[in-house]
């Protein structure tokens, strides 16, 4: 039990991010959507991420930018070599063209994304492996949920 507790506030503490890999970033994400992605990463816990892909879901052209932290990462084993950062966000999202959707035959759309994910970076590459969940608030042509989620990958330089 007291494992447990500590891997929980250990988990929670701010300040455990460290040594990750700075400036841009380029990779891909596999999920909804299918997308390129460019990040910028002026430091070791904020980035700004572009996304530019394809909604199967929806058939439609999907673009979002997002504001990414990092808080905190997964406490792990050091003889692994491996972080496991923890981030959240806030974005605006778009997706356009394309056929209409179920959601009130809207052809285009606008909304805000909170992308929560974990990444696994190892401490030799500039290199980091991600799944992310973003719950999505559409606004615009009418009001209603979404969600985004993928696994994505991003190699800096």
């Amino acid at each position: 039990m007291r494992e447990w507790l500590l891997l929980g506030v250990a988990t929670l503490m701010p300040g455990l991010a460290h040594g990750r890999a700075t400036g841009l970033g380029v990779g891909v994400l596999l999920g909804e959507p299918v997308a390129l992605t460019i990040a910028y990463r002026p430091d070791e816990r904020q980035s700004i991420q572009l996304v530019q892909g394809w909604s199967f879901g929806q058939k439609r052209m999907h673009t979002g930018i997002d504001y990414l932290y990092t808080p905190t990462e997964i406490p792990a084993d050091e003889t692994l070599g491996l972080r496991y950062p923890v981030y959240v966000g806030v974005g605006l999202r778009t997706r356009l063209f394309g056929t209409s959707t179920v959601a009130a035959q809207e052809r285009g759309n606008f909304g805000f994304r909170f992308p929560v994910g974990v990444g696994v970076e190892p401490d030799n590459l500039p290199l980091v492996v991600y799944f992310e969940m973003a719950p999505v608030w559409v606004v615009a042509p009418t009001s209603h949920g979404g969600f985004d989620g993928a696994i994505g990958a991003q190699l800096y330089f």
